[in-house]
């Protein structure tokens, strides 16, 4: 009885160990700003959804402000990614530090930049970092998520 205890317990404990998935749910202050424009304000952003660690990529949801982005893919340091459906759209790029909890998006995306700044896209990006309540806290994120390999 004991012997199989033990099995049981070192069975669960080595797939404990085997598990190349982790949940992430970041819903923390940030702040948005864009360095040519002025814009610079805080922003509600959620990401949710699991990392795996094998591949080094996140499948989840995005939400920024009232906009939601039900399947998001990204590897750190690449596209940001929403699908809807058959429809593929890129949102810019993003950085993420998944042991920090921190991440950084630069939205390219036209038509997202007009929602969220109602200022007409004009080839460059709104950063968005989380966490971050102000100006000087975003870009300091920005860039050390940009360091990080």
């Amino acid at each position: 009885m004991k012997r199989a205890l033990f099995i049981t317990f070192l069975i669960l404990f080595i797939l404990s160990g085997c598990n190349d998935h982790e949940k992430i749910d970041i819903n923390s202050p940030s702040y948005m700003f864009s360095e040519n424009s002025g814009i610079a304000s805080e922003v509600k952003v959620n990401l949710n959804g699991i990392f795996n660690k094998n591949e080094n990529a996140f499948e989840g949801s995005l939400s920024i402000n009232d906009m939601a982005f039900e399947k998001v893919i990204f590897m750190h340091k690449s596209l940001l990614i929403s699908y809807e459906g058959a429809k593929r759209t890129v949102l810019g790029d993003i950085y993420l530090d998944k042991q920090a909890n921190q991440f950084a998006i630069i939205i390219t995306e036209p038509e997202l930049y007009t929602k969220l700044t109602n200022e007409k896209y004009q080839n460059e990006g709104l950063v968005i970092s989380a966490p971050a309540s102000n100006l000087e806290e975003a870009k300091t994120i920005e860039e050390k998520l940009k360091a990080l390999e």
